[in-house]
């Protein structure tokens, strides 16, 4: 599928630009509280005075702090899905993934890349975090594999697209993870996720 062929994606109405921005401020204050003090004695009603909004909203759109605090500064999986059935349909996938997912995470700014670093560590320290943090992985593989199966005519039951988007998904899970251990710039999870999909177009032979 090209990008003329394409429909141009619906812009969100204003009730669903309103829900987003209350679901990032929700987030936004939890990650920060969860930054500056730790998740022991961090209430919801903690949550909901930061962000400005009543307990019982903070409810509608989380249903703990775990998943609030890992919710903030999530990627826009549609953005990605959207590009990923724009590209050339002769394009291998693998191709197209490495590509698409190498310009992502080079797109994250030192304010998101600090943030991802502060949100591993905490994701380390507090394991009831960690079912969420991966909750994320398992949703980027599934737009990943959903948007192949679109784009390579195949059913949603069949293997290949899938073990595709796992591989993918767990390149830039890999990436994120060796980053944060080295504690140090370089080299930058772009050039870990260029390095995952060489790993795995070379079959992981070493």
């Amino acid at each position: 599928m090209t990008q003329e062929a394409s429909d141009p994606p619906r812009r969100p109405s204003l009730r669903e630009r309103k829900r987003l921005h209350t679901r990032r401020a929700i987030a936004d204050a939890a990650f920060a509280l969860a930054s500056e003090h730790g998740l022991e004695g961090l209430l919801l009603e903690d949550i909901a005075e930061r962000a400005f909004v009543s307990p019982r909203t903070l409810s509608n759109y989380f249903p703990s702090k775990e998943a609030a605090i890992v919710a903030a500064d999530e990627d826009d999986l549609g953005r990605l899905t959207r590009a990923l059935l724009a590209r050339p349909a002769d394009e291998p996938p693998l191709d197209s993934l490495r590509d698409l997912l190498g310009r992502a995470v080079r797109e994250w700014t030192p304010e998101q890349l600090a943030a991802l670093r502060t949100k591993e560590h905490l994701v380390a320290d507090y394991p009831t975090l960690l079912p969420f943090r991966m909750a994320q992985y398992d949703a980027l593989e599934d737009a990943i594999r959903t948007a192949l199966a679109e784009r390579m005519g195949v059913a949603a039951t069949e293997p290949h697209h899938r073990l595709i988007a796992s591989a993918a998904a767990s390149v830039v899970k890999t990436a994120v993870r060796t980053w944060v251990l080295q504690d140090a710039e370089a080299p930058t999870i772009g050039e870990l996720v260029d390095a995952g999909f060489d790993d795995l177009a070379a079959g992981l032979a070493s």
